[in-house]
């Protein structure tokens, strides 16, 4: 409540707030200044762009010839294994044809293209019957000419060789 003679303090705040607001809204509705004005373009301006779009459509035709040139990628391989003796212990993947007990704690995954491009990694699961192991080595197999297959090693925190299931992500 206000003060007694000082009322006309709170109706002369109250009509500065209200003549603001119309001020503030007649600003924020007002044409913009380029509207005003007409833009005017010169013939170099023109020229100017032109090369600008010839150069960025140069840089982009440049870059998918290098794709090209680097052959088609193969992405998103990967497989699981129950780590199981046998000749497949494969139990689902992509791009993975096999995998394959090759020795205690040794298993060679087969893929349907050269993955030697590619980056490797293995997890150890217990997605299979054994109990997981601790640790995974992933390799390139250096006897396949083809250079379609990974050599998986699962061993445990002692360096023993275990067979165990394991996830094997190929990304190229």
């Amino acid at each position: 409540m206000l003060a007694r003679g000082r009322w006309w303090m709170g109706v002369a705040a109250g009509v500065a707030a209200g003549l603001a607001g119309i001020v503030a809204v007649e600003a924020a509705t007002d044409d913009a200044a380029a509207q005003r004005s007409k833009v005017r373009l010169t013939k170099e301006q023109l020229v100017i762009n032109q090369r600008i779009s010839q150069a960025a459509v140069r840089r982009s035709n440049e870059a998918l010839r290098r794709i090209e040139a680097a052959g088609t990628p193969v992405a998103g391989l990967w497989a699981v294994s129950s780590g199981a003796d046998g000749v497949s212990n494969l139990l689902r993947g992509r791009g993975a044809t096999a995998s394959q007990r090759v020795g205690r704690g040794d298993q060679r995954v087969t893929f349907a293209a050269d993955i030697s491009g590619c980056a490797w990694t293995g997890t150890p699961t217990s997605d299979g019957p054994f109990p997981p192991a601790a640790f995974v080595r992933v390799a390139l197999d250096t006897t396949d000419p083809a250079k379609t297959r990974l050599i998986v090693r699962t061993f445990r925190v002692n360096n023993e060789r275990v067979d165990s299931g394991f996830t094997v992500l190929v990304a190229c």
